[in-house]
């Protein structure tokens, strides 16, 4: 089975799901599915529903149904996804909700594929710049014009978080080696309005990105766009690096214990 071939040739009816969550924006009403304090993880909308199985519906009709799905939302055709092959297959209808609720273009649609070992595909659609990212099998492409952030002075310095604590985590030679470059860190919410961390790490408008114990979902987006682009990663975690098998029930989603930073900086070969 070529899931990554299904998966490309699916990529047209992704970015329609993402036009019709574009095109819902502003009548889309949102609730709270979770009550934990944390905006970006409790919200969710009517789009992410509809946008979630529209791809689902078309994902529903090819050897997809094999691989192990893991969806943000319960929506009617998650049933028919198999829970056991060794293919981990994630949706986000609507990265960054938050954003998406309060009339932000920064949100995207994302679709993810890995063996356990491996990130195979990712795709990032962000419909209000119909701006493309994919990586197949650690090649990385993207299409559409970057658009213009808004983003505070000294962003291009500046590793971003969501959460956690980097500076707890991170080895003392690799905060001490950042310092040497007067890189920061700051919560996202720091460096703009309306920000979120995909697209800003994606135009290189930041020095990068840090995700501790990152959702199923979306949380391993920066970091495959950073390995197909050759940029240096950091990984921590129970086995030292994040073991994309053990999935584990997060205050409000499935995430992966550990953390990485993703930099873009480019190894040199």
């Amino acid at each position: 089975m070529n899931f990554v071939e299904t998966l490309q040739k699916l990529e047209p009816a992704f970015i329609e799901a993402a036009k019709l969550a574009y095109a819902m924006q502003q009548t889309a009403r949102s609730y709270n599915k979770t009550e934990t304090g944390n905006p970006a993880g409790d919200i969710v909308t009517e789009a992410d529903l509809a946008v979630q199985e529209k791809i689902l519906v078309e994902m529903s009709k090819t050897d997809l149904t094999q691989c192990r799905l893991l969806a943000e939302e319960d929506t009617e055709t998650v049933h028919k996804f198999n829970q056991t092959e060794n293919y981990y297959l994630s949706v986000d209808p609507i990265d960054d909700t938050a954003i998406y609720a309060r009339g932000g273009e920064h949100f995207s649609t994302i679709v993810t594929l890995h063996d356990g070992k491996n990130i195979l595909y990712t795709f990032v659609h962000f419909p209000a710049w119909n701006w493309t990212h994919t990586v197949v099998n650690n090649s990385y492409e993207a299409a559409g014009k970057t658009p213009n952030f808004s983003l505070s002075p000294g962003a291009d310095n500046t590793v971003v978080y969501w959460s956690g604590n980097p500076l707890e985590n991170l080895p003392k030679e690799v905060l001490q080696d950042l310092e040497s470059k007067n890189i920061n860190f700051q919560p996202i919410a720091n460096i703009g309005t309306n920000i979120g961390s995909v697209g800003t790490f994606a135009a290189n408008q930041i020095a990068g990105v840090y995700h501790e114990n990152p959702n199923v979902f979306d949380g391993l987006t920066e970091l495959s766009i950073a390995l197909a682009r050759n940029q240096k990663v950091y990984f921590g975690g129970p086995s030292g690096i994040i073991d994309l098998t053990d999935i584990r029930e997060g205050k409000t989603t499935l995430q992966y214990s550990g953390y990485y930073m993703a930099l873009n900086e480019v190894l040199s070969s």
